[in-house]
């Protein structure tokens, strides 16, 4: 084993994964997902033997993985070792393939190079894709999540999907790899292709495409129509009471007694977060007639996050459900389609293994988008919205905000329960993903968690209001309200993406395709 390649790859992997990680909330660095994998790239383009290869690469990919979703050790330390060491993999094949491809191009034709960077960058959008689906599914934390305070750059999602962002910044940590290693080691000393290198412009050329995106995007001036004011309730109960049998009655006046106090803010409905009470609001008459009782009492609807539990077939679904003064428990009512493993039901191959979540037995997934007729504004002059419901991590999987978009929703509505997972960066690494989700398909987006976060984001993917407390902290027992609105251009339109889905994967997969067998001629040639 070669020490010094080693070193250097432990070295250029600690910068490497420190970088990745900070790009990604609730670290506020967005700007070094631009040259995160800069300092591997240069040191896999010296040819790093296979052995000391994979020892840096699963282990910067592992090491950033952990470090990411360190929050989910609240729920499961094993879990969280496991999936990283998992999530790893992909990493690492990524930059397998970079290994290949990028040793060889120095020296070479610009348009040569700049195919393989194309190639390279849609490899990881093709295996960014692919999480979606492998292991039941896992998208979280696309390296898009990094923009998600930064919508000058995410417009192009509502044509590419998150995806193309995710394409952008690895071009970019390409490009710039590029051009230090044209600098230093090629040893190019005219200024067209030193600092200032073809490669570098590649990747400004990028940055200008999304800059003038989001200028042609901006709505026109006093383009806003105001929907309506939501109070959202966070009752903050700590997961692992919330199903004490002799804790049930007292978590339920406490979501009551911050329901009336919300509901004396000026509003027109009531937001409540995921699974808000302890018993569920199908299959426990009492229940319902309760909620029924009080919704009566405000005389306002209220959304919830709730469970259903079928006494003839023992079913559990975990949906939204709508509760309207006078009319009561509405019989229609979104069932979440996209499950927690080990949460909400056990894979059969671990049927050995306990779900996390000790409440009913395995939960069945829904089946359709099952959009919500949300009216508020009383019987005269009502306006009537519909609802796409997302209920906890289904706001990860951009499939699901989308098929409810093509489906007329005109608002998203999280509910969702991070308390799970401390108050550390999970919520907000949660609420980073809404964002591109309104984006993608140009509708607002509302959340409601149990003790955060809570909050609105436009159609454009600018956050505009999150619930806080006095000293600035998302996580807090209370409430407030949200003043929604949308834009008047996107009120009736859909984007790009809620009508053509993941065009750009495909392209994607093209590009790896051509940048792979590019690569591999130009090292044929080499040898």
């Amino acid at each position: 084993m070669n020490k010094s390649s080693l070193y250097w790859g432990f070295l250029a992997g600690i910068f490497s994964a420190t970088l990745w990680v900070l790009s990604i909330p609730p670290f506020d660095f967005p700007e070094a997902a631009y040259i995160a994998f800069v300092p591997l790239l240069l040191w896999v383009c010296g040819r790093p033997s296979p052995k000391v290869f994979w020892i840096v690469a699963i282990g910067t990919g592992w090491l950033s993985w952990f470090a990411i979703l360190v929050w989910l050790r609240h729920v499961t330390w094993f879990g969280t070792f496991a999936l990283s060491g998992v999530l790893a993999l992909f990493f690492a094949l990524w930059l397998f393939v970079a290994r290949l491809l990028l040793p060889d191009l120095g020296g070479r034709a610009f348009w040569c190079r700049a195919v393989v960077f194309f190639g390279l960058a849609g490899l990881w959008v093709v295996l960014e894709w692919s999480r979606t689906w492998v292991l039941w599914g896992f998208p979280w934390a696309p390296l898009s999540l990094s923009q998600w305070e930064r919508p000058v750059v995410l417009q192009i999602a509502a044509w590419s999907g998150a995806y193309g962002v995710s394409f952008l910044l690895v071009l970019f940590n390409l490009c710039v790899a590029q051009t230090f290693w044209q600098r230093f080691r090629v040893k190019e000393r005219k200024m067209w292709m030193g600092w200032f290198s073809p490669d570098l412009y590649l990747g400004m050329v990028g940055l200008g495409v999304v800059i003038y995106v989001f200028f042609a995007s901006l709505p026109p001036p006093d383009s806003t129509q105001k929907l309506f004011t939501a109070a959202v309730v966070q009752p903050y109960i700590p997961p692992n009471l919330k199903w004490e049998t002799d804790r049930e009655l007292e978590n339920l006046q406490i979501l009551e007694r911050q329901t009336r106090f919300v509901a004396s803010l000026e509003s027109d409905l009531i937001l409540w977060p995921e699974a808000a009470t302890p018993w569920p609001i199908i299959g426990t008459p009492e229940m319902q007639l309760r909620v029924e009782r009080l919704v009566d009492e405000l005389g306002k609807p209220i959304l919830m996050g709730n469970l259903a539990d079928d006494s003839k077939t023992g079913a559990w679904a975990n949906g939204v459900f709508l509760v309207e003064p006078g009319s009561g428990l509405a019989p229609d009512y979104y069932a979440k389609r996209e499950l927690v493993p080990f949460g909400e039901f056990v894979p059969p191959p671990f049927g050995f293994i306990k779900k996390v979540v000790p409440v009913g037995g395995d939960f069945q997934p829904g089946d359709s988008v099952a959009l919500i007729d949300l009216k508020v504004g009383g019987d005269v002059g009502a306006n009537t919205f519909r609802i796409g419901a997302l209920v906890c991590y289904e706001d990860v999987f951009p499939h699901l905000a989308r098929k409810s978009a093509g489906a007329g929703a005109d608002i998203f509505f999280v509910a969702t329960n991070n308390a799970w997972y401390g108050e550390e960066g999970g919520a907000e690494q949660h609420a980073a993903h809404s964002v591109l989700r309104a984006v993608e398909n140009r509708r607002p987006v509302m959340r409601a968690g149990n003790g955060g976060w809570s909050g609105w984001i436009d159609s454009h993917g600018t956050v505009r209001e999150v619930l806080r407390d006095a000293e600035g902290s998302v996580y807090f027992r209370g409430g407030g309200t949200l003043d929604v609105f949308c834009y008047e251009s996107w009120a009736r339109r859909q984007s790009f993406y809620t009508r053509h889905g993941d065009w750009f994967v495909g392209l994607a997969a093209a590009f790896s395709l051509i940048g792979f067998a590019v690569g591999r001629r130009l090292s044929g040639l080499r040898r």
